[in-house]
């Protein structure tokens, strides 16, 4: 995800044309806790690391999560800076289901994202909890030993991407027929296509986004 440094704060520029990513701002705090995902143990562990057929990249609008009633727990999100596409996480996936799961999740034991890396990657993903849990559920059971590289990984793939900001009142039909819009050339990846999109919307708009994409996070794939 292209990020760009301005008087010390991070801007994202990933997700809205030039106009609206100007109002956008990632101001990191001057220190972070490092605490491992407050999930461990309490969700059921299964699969193995590497065993598995797929990724699904998602991506949250920021400003429906804010919205709601997480948004006032999520100081550094929706408080301290403005967002508006941020990456959800990168989740493998099976093609089918195993022992009626459609994905792996806690593979095997992890140490907490350090601080730096939390640092390095907290303008994609603007949550501390967020990234510690999603390298503890999906990053164990990725294709990645460290989580810098698990995060690195995923902000490459959503650099690929303009993603347009959702309109009020837009339906999921004309939002994903906007972004197939604004990614209409394949800038040397495959072109991205209808199928290879997941969009979820509600009550209060749209509010994720799910990419599609085989292993070399290079193709894209049916969802």
């Amino acid at each position: 995800m292209r990020l760009k440094a301005i008087g010390g704060l991070l801007f994202l520029l990933l997700a809205v044309p030039d106009t609206a990513a100007a109002q956008q701002q990632c101001r990191l705090p001057d220190r972070l806790t490092v605490l491992p995902c407050p999930n461990l143990g309490r969700e059921e562990a299964r699969g193995q690391k590497s065993d598995f057929d797929h990724y699904i990249l998602s991506f949250s609008w920021s400003p429906v999560f804010c919205a709601g009633p997480a948004g006032k727990r999520a100081t550094l999100q929706c408080r301290d800076n403005r967002f508006g596409w941020i990456v959800h996480g990168l989740w493998p996936q099976y093609a089918t289901r195993r022992a009626g799961q459609l994905w792996p999740q806690y593979c095997g034991p992890v140490q907490p994202v350090p601080e730096p890396v939390l640092r390095r990657h907290l303008c994609n993903s603007p949550d501390p909890r967020l990234m510690q849990c999603e390298w503890a559920k999906h990053g164990s059971c990725s294709d990645f030993a460290t989580p810098d590289a698990y995060f690195t990984a995923q902000a490459g793939v959503a650099s690929r991407l303009t993603l347009p900001a959702p309109q009020p009142g837009q339906s999921v039909q004309a939002f994903t027929a906007a972004v197939l819009a604004a990614n209409d050339a394949s800038h040397g990846h495959d072109r991205l296509e209808r199928r290879h999109l997941r969009v979820i919307g509600g009550p209060d708009g749209i509010r994720e986004l799910r990419l599609c994409l085989e292993r070399d996070l290079v193709r894209y794939r049916a969802c």
